[in-house]
């Protein structure tokens, strides 16, 4: 979790609604669509909302801050006033607070995980063929990520800091291996290591169950219904598969996934609530095929 800039107000209006239906109303956390991910969770809203047949508004928070992180969000969530609606990890106790939307935005590719390095570790990357192997070296996590956690629980040695400093960190080799998301790691290195001293570490996935959900405003009902309606449909459809396949930030994953060279490393996750676990075991997609 990490505080974030002040962000770009989007808006998405839908057809006014038929008879006495009324309009939703979702006030979206972090909304921007400079960045290819948060752009990612708002096409997938467009996409269910649609295909719920409700009509709808989609806009960013309504807030003045500088800079928000994921606790303050929260806040504003429970609150309902400014915001309504945000996506993050699952398992997290931030959000224990909240209604979840129990659908994995990514059909469980949340949890696939790729390992920055310093170029003078890669030659040592390419030991690891176990999680035994893993656990000699150290890990890069943010502190009070519920990924840090999990590692932690599988007997990984973690350092921890802030989500920036730990680039600066790694390239001083104060520890050996950052772990992140397979969708966020190639547009981390293009920005925050401009000397190209980091890489991905090559055909090396750590996986464990997890994904970013929903969370939304308790007592929402019509946002949790409807959103949640619009993504089974594009799930049954096709519709979902279609964009992740084809989203600039989810298509060069994919088809990297696919190659038979890829060494996985399963994890546990014993952070998922009940709810978080059934939809990532009911909404699914066979990332490595």
């Amino acid at each position: 979790m990490c505080v974030r800039p002040a962000i770009a107000q989007s808006t998405t209006i839908s057809p006014a609604p038929a008879g006495n239906e009324s309009t939703i109303e979702i006030k979206l956390a972090d909304l921007n669509d400079d960045n290819p991910l948060i752009n990612y969770r708002k096409a997938v809203i467009e996409l269910a909302m649609r295909a719920s047949g409700k009509s709808y508004t989609l806009t960013g928070c309504q807030i003045t801050e500088a800079s928000t992180s994921d606790r303050r969000f929260v806040q504003l969530i429970q609150a309902g006033q400014y915001c309504n609606l945000m996506a993050t990890s699952a398992g997290g106790e931030l959000t224990r607070g909240l209604e979840t939307i129990p659908f994995p935005i990514y059909l469980g590719g949340g949890g696939i995980r790729v390992l920055l390095a310093h170029r003078k570790s890669l030659e040592a990357a390419t030991t690891l063929r176990s999680l035994n192997d893993l656990r000699k070296f150290r890990i890069g996590s943010g502190s009070g990520w519920v990924d840090t956690s999990i590692m932690q629980a599988n007997g990984l040695t973690v350092v921890q800091s802030s989500y920036m400093n730990l680039f600066e960190m790694l390239k001083a080799q104060r520890f050996d291996f950052y772990n992140r998301s397979v969708f966020e790691a190639v547009g981390e290195l293009e920005n925050y290591d401009p000397q190209h001293q980091l890489a991905i570490v090559p055909d090396l996935i750590l996986y464990y169950p997890s994904d970013l959900f929903f969370y939304t405003t308790p007592g929402r009902d019509d946002i949790r219904d409807a959103l949640l309606d619009g993504l089974r449909k594009i799930q049954r459809n096709g519709a979902l598969a279609e964009l992740i396949q084809n989203h600039r930030s989810t298509r060069n994953a994919r088809v990297a996934l696919k190659s038979g060279k890829v060494r996985v490393l399963a994890l546990t996750n014993e952070r998922l609530t009940p709810i978080e676990r059934e939809a990532l075991e009911t909404y699914k997609l066979d990332w490595f095929r």
